[in-house]
């Protein structure tokens, strides 16, 4: 329970933000259907935001988390770096196991063009994968591990709504409904509370790459 207390103390706004925002999401699951809460989210499209929610959500793709990987190991931040790839492999493994087991319908499998004429050509997919949002869960897994391992209030709130905003562009682009943009930041949550209780009780240091070109662990 001690170490529970004190990892919220690491970063009470974090917390505090993200447990608002999904008790608010949660009201409005419980209240209304996918698709009304689907269309009440989108009913602002331009084609700037497109564009921006179209790179914005990339993010989200596994390549930012081992990019970010990969740049930590660069500036000797090891430990923070391997927290990083696992809390990412972790929380990936428990998403692709859902979408097929769930096998959710994408909203472009069950919405019609003319109720919503938003979906974007070669961007937006269909098909049965929809539950959860597997950019979601990715970069909230990331948020939630760089928010963990700063004491700067400002830098975890950041991190937070970087992924919201992400989180958000799924649904935008027509990717995903709310609950499966909810689901995905739970599991990256806590997918990344588990990696950082874990990796801190074990206490691994990356020591780096010897002569021999061994990578080398304490």
């Amino acid at each position: 329970m001690k170490g529970i207390i004190r990892i919220f103390k690491v970063c009470p706004v974090f917390w505090s933000l993200l447990l608002t925002v999904l008790c608010v999401s949660g009201f409005f699951l419980a209240l209304f259907s996918a698709k009304d809460i689907f269309f009440r989210l989108n009913t602002v499209h331009t084609l700037y935001l497109d564009t921006l929610f179209e790179n914005y959500t990339l993010l989200g793709d596994g390549v930012t988390s081992i990019a970010i990987f990969l740049v930590l190991l660069l500036v000797d931040r090891g430990a923070l770096a391997m927290q990083v790839l696992t809390a990412y492999v972790f929380s990936g493994i428990i998403s692709q196991v859902l979408k097929r087991w769930f096998h959710a319908p994408r909203p472009m499998a069950i919405i019609h063009n003319t109720e919503y004429p938003y979906f974007i050509d070669g961007v937006t997919h269909s098909g049965m994968t929809s539950f959860p949002s597997g950019h979601t869960t990715s970069v909230f897994a990331l948020a939630t591990i760089l928010a963990l391992n700063t004491k700067d209030k400002r830098l975890s709130l950041i991190y937070l709504v970087t992924a919201f905003i992400t989180g958000y562009s799924r649904i935008y682009l027509g990717q995903h409904f709310l609950a499966d943009v909810v689901a995905g930041a739970l599991i990256g949550v806590f997918s990344a509370l588990l990696v950082y209780w874990y990796l801190s009780q074990i206490k691994i240091e990356w020591r780096g790459v010897n002569n021999e070109g061994q990578i080398q662990l304490q």
